[in-house]
């Protein structure tokens, strides 16, 4: 039982060290717009496009879902022209909706200011 409860221990500290934390930045979401495709055999798929401005960088950013009545899928609450954070992981930008959730957007181009 011992052996069992210092694996478990072990494991816990071990996932903890190891998750990383995001390096937030302050940003602004300055447009969005929107694109919808229907096709036969895959169905209808909306993307936002985001342009989000930092202090020295701008992103281009998109996020994919499925509308529909037969869908829980619907676009982030994020706002355009307010303070926002936003953490850059290789093609992915994480930006923080109204309720202070992480949403996960797909990097489609950066640029410098």
């Amino acid at each position: 039982m011992k052996t069992l409860r210092l694996l478990m221990l072990t494991l816990l500290v071990a996932t903890t060290s190891l998750a990383k934390t995001r390096e937030w930045k302050t940003a602004k979401v300055e447009a969005t717009s929107e694109t919808d495709v229907s096709w036969k055999v895959w169905g209808e798929k909306t993307t936002m496009h985001y342009t989000i401005e930092t202090d020295d960088m701008i992103f281009f950013a998109d996020y994919t879902y499925k509308p529909g009545q037969h869908s829980d899928s619907h676009p982030p609450d994020i706002s355009v022209n307010a303070l926002t954070k936003i953490a850059i992981e290789g093609k992915h930008a994480y930006v923080l909706d109204v309720t202070g959730k992480e949403v996960k957007l797909h990097i489609v181009r950066k640029t410098k200011k």
